[in-house]
């Protein structure tokens, strides 16, 4: 993935594909298409020309429910040049004058990425009938539960399987997505998801 040929990504956000510049803007616009309180992402969505500099295209925008607005720059934090920061820094002012966020992306830790990429597998909804199994999972899942004890209960067919990969996918369940997935990684219900 080079800069001189976007990437598109189909978003679960948007229903749309979203076009990427780099591998880094995939990671993010991956992380940020899980994330469910964010309702809306665009690909370089908007040039900014400041005044006797630089113009600068940022990588994405992210709406969140609560109205919040965060423009998004991934940039690995060993290529932030002088002229990035620059650069950055009068982002960051201009999206402060409208009264939105600013924030920097650097390359995710490997195994969060590899995490994120198994799950990804498992963003659209089961397509059968599930939601017995969606509400069974979030009860269940109330006092942490491990994967193996989640695997251990499927009844063969593979739907609990796939209904508990997709609800931490959505983050409806939760995992610490840091750590290596493993039988005894703990599943538990969102904040969100609680309330």
């Amino acid at each position: 993935m080079s800069r001189h040929a976007p990437v598109r990504m189909m978003s679960q956000t948007t229903g749309a594909f979203l076009l990427l510049e780099s591998g880094l803007e995939y990671e993010l616009a991956r992380q940020l298409d899980r994330e469910p309180n964010v309702v809306w992402l665009v690909g370089q969505p908007l040039l900014l020309e400041f005044k006797g500099g630089p113009r600068h295209t940022p990588d994405l925008l992210a709406e969140h429910a609560d109205g919040r607005v965060v423009v998004w720059d991934a940039r690995p934090v060993e290529k932030r040049d002088e002229k990035f920061e620059r650069v950055a820094e009068l982002t960051e002012r201009a999206c402060e004058s409208v009264g939105w966020e600013y924030a920097l992306f650097d390359s995710p830790d490997t195994t969060e990425q590899l995490n994120l990429f198994w799950l990804r597998n498992y963003r659209h909804a089961p397509g059968w009938p599930h939601l017995d199994l969606r509400r069974h999972l979030l009860r269940r899942a109330a006092t942490p539960v491990s994967i193996g004890d989640v695997l251990g209960s499927d009844q063969g067919d593979g739907h609990l399987t796939a209904v508990m990969w997709h609800l931490l996918w959505t983050g409806e369940l939760v995992i610490d997505i840091s750590q290596r997935i493993t039988p005894e990684t703990l599943v538990t219900t969102s904040e969100a998801t609680r309330v």
